[in-house]
């Protein structure tokens, strides 16, 4: 089976729309053993990660970063990098629409598009929208064509393997770690004030782990401030985050598809939101008493993230309590082997 990615990382999109792609491509990959071709389209923007889908043995083509790329014009050059006709198309772009994938369908049968804001038409047979929201069920009703299978809701969260093997979700047995990842590119610079404050805080027993993406722009910076700090490990571009959400007792960090990998790992979580896209389920999980929202990126400081800590770290009940609630959103049947299995029955249909 052939299949092609559309999806872009930056330093100011981040990396989120890329990760979970790969995430993706592995499971058709496994699932389909050799008889998979899979290949991405991506921009040649900085940070754009195709290094990295390279090693993880996908091909890749770098499609060109002017800033005055259109529907056409994208699809113009997609079309001229898929030298060959592909049974299926994913389309992770918030930028990229119904025009889009109409003019790829001269190379590609069938198309789905993962999406996360519902506020464009999509020419795609199968949609993705892992978020939870009160309207879930009519968000897409008049932006897909009636023919479109529509996956809604957590059960459809593209998880890592690694969150779903069996691993202790009693957070009883947690110590006082704290986990902070603001994502791959943070481009409010959040880790930094995190460092800040956990150096500010001095809560007695605490330690914590850093994790940032390959490409942030403090790396260097942040990796001499957390070597100069006690009980404080900086990790960049790791492939182990299930285990470090399942060591820890509280984490720091922005919204997106980082909610579904800690609610699977039955972690309380401060979040702030770094994107308008995030606004919504972080605030309708914060409403369950899955997480608490701190606010917006520009709202926040490095004295308002120590007052936050301390007082939470004090509050083992209440944190018990998000633990557990944030422990029900994802079904335990839920992840990409659900997606992967509508996957092949949209193309063998």
């Amino acid at each position: 089976m052939n299949i092609a990615f559309r999806c872009d990382a930056s330093d100011v999109i981040g990396s989120g729309h890329v990760m979970r792609c790969l995430t993706l491509a592995d499971a058709l990959a496994d699932s389909l053993a050799q008889r998979a071709d899979i290949h991405f389209l991506c921009r040649a923007e900085p940070g754009h990660l195709g290094a990295l889908i390279a090693q993880r043995g996908y091909s890749v083509s770098l499609l060109s970063a002017e800033s005055t790329l259109t529907e056409t014009s994208d699809a113009i050059q997609s079309l001229a990098a898929l030298t060959e006709d592909y049974q299926l198309l994913i389309v992770d772009h918030y930028s990229l629409a119904a025009h889009y994938c109409l003019q790829l369908r001269q190379r590609c049968h069938k198309v789905m598009v993962i999406d996360d804001l519902a506020d464009r038409s999509h020419d795609c047979d199968l949609v993705l929208d892992q978020n939870l929201l009160p309207d879930a069920e009519s968000r897409y009703t008049q932006l897909v064509p009636q023919h479109c299978k529509q996956l809604l809701g957590p059960s459809y969260v593209l998880l890592r393997p690694e969150f779903c093997q069996a691993q202790s979700t009693d957070y009883r047995q947690r110590n006082n770690r704290l986990l902070v990842f603001f994502g791959g590119a943070d481009p409010f610079n959040l880790t930094k004030m995190a460092v800040d404050a956990i150096s500010e805080l001095k809560f007695p027993g605490l330690t914590a782990d850093i994790v940032i993406g390959a490409t942030h722009p403090l790396r260097s910076e942040l990796k001499q401030r957390c070597a100069a700090l006690p009980g404080v490990s900086l990790h960049v571009q790791c492939d182990y985050m299930a285990r470090l959400m399942y060591q820890a007792r509280l984490m720091l960090g922005a919204g997106g598809a980082s909610h579904w990998e800690r609610c699977k790992c039955a972690l309380p979580a401060l979040v702030v939101t770094v994107a308008e896209n995030q606004q919504a389920t972080t605030a309708y999980l914060a409403k369950l008493g899955a997480c608490v929202w701190l606010g917006q990126a520009a709202e926040v400081s490095a004295s308002y993230f120590a007052e936050q800590l301390r007082y939470y770290l004090t509050q083992p009940t209440l944190l018990t309590r998000i633990s557990k609630q944030a422990a029900t959103l994802v079904p335990a049947t839920a992840g990409t082997q659900a997606v992967v299995s509508a996957i092949n029955t949209l193309v063998r249909g």
